[in-house]
């Protein structure tokens, strides 16, 4: 599997950045703006946005780590003491059974490159208008759906790139740049 390592400060104001934009919304909405904007940049760099793991859940991908962030501010504790301290970058509020999410903090900006905020910003444009249910379905593309059959429940980035449209070329340079990102895990 293609695996990169989560930058943790681009996820976090990647977050902020599409909550300035949309202001507070459901976790659903946040977490498919990402995966998209993640695969335009699989797509175009190479590389991912973000290097989250997305989890293929029945509602479609969720970002992991910043799922445990999101939770931490929602229940004002987690098991990882790192989502605690980072999640007091955002507000979480019930509205009836929906957890809604706000920004606390300001994005840093500098976190986030041109290209980072170019694909943001095209994901925000293209899936800001949808319902949930049309999220939903939009991001129950092959990639989601590979992993959910496989049982393996963490989408492969180069999996995310083919649904993207991505070509020959730029799928060889990803496995590259992946294998790259988990030799430096060691």
């Amino acid at each position: 599997m293609s695996t990169f390592q989560v930058d943790k400060e681009k996820t976090l104001n990647a977050a902020l950045f599409i909550l300035t934009k949309l202001g507070a919304c459901d976790y659903h909405k946040v977490f498919k703006i990402l995966y998209f904007a993640d695969q335009f940049h699989l797509k175009k760099y190479g590389q991912p946005l973000t290097g989250e793991s997305y989890i293929a859940m029945p509602y479609g991908p969720v970002p992991s780590f910043l799922y445990d962030v999101f939770k931490a501010a929602e229940k004002g504790n987690s098991p990882f003491k790192e989502a605690i301290e980072l999640s007091r970058q955002f507000i979480v509020k019930r509205d009836g059974k929906i957890p809604v999410v706000s920004a606390y903090d300001e994005v840093n900006l500098d976190e986030l490159s041109e290209s980072n905020i170019e694909v943001l910003t095209q994901a925000l444009r293209e899936n800001k208008a949808l319902s949930f249910e049309e999220l939903v379905s939009k991001s129950h593309d092959e990639a989601w759906a590979k992993a959910e059959q496989q049982q393996d429940t963490e989408i492969s980035y180069l999996d995310m790139a083919k649904v993207a449209g991505t070509n020959e070329e730029m799928l060889k340079y990803i496995s590259l740049n992946a294998e790259n990102s988990s030799s430096n895990l060691v």
